[in-house]
């Protein structure tokens, strides 16, 4: 499965996501994986600089009910790394 963040998603701030202990914003672009295993793609902005085409690799502590962006973001990460 791959989808993209719709317009209204976007608009919403539904695609950003912000690590804390890595001062890290996320501004997803799309969503690709299955089952509890997850890739965001999209631009991540760290101390100011901005990095296009950043990737965050997590795994979901639950299956989602569906595979939509809606359910995908709404379960918290068991684990997540910086693809680089």
């Amino acid at each position: 499965m791959k989808e993209y963040f719709t317009q209204q998603q976007i608009e919403k701030e539904f695609n950003k996501i912000y690590i804390e202990e890595d001062d890290l914003l996320l501004e997803g672009e799309f969503v690709k994986g299955e089952g509890k295993h997850y890739i965001i793609t999209g631009i991540a902005t760290i101390e100011n600089e901005r990095y296009h085409d950043f990737e965050i690799e997590f795994n979901l502590i639950d299956f989602p009910k569906e595979e939509t962006l809606d359910n995908i973001m709404d379960i918290d990460w068991e684990w997540y790394d910086y693809l680089c």
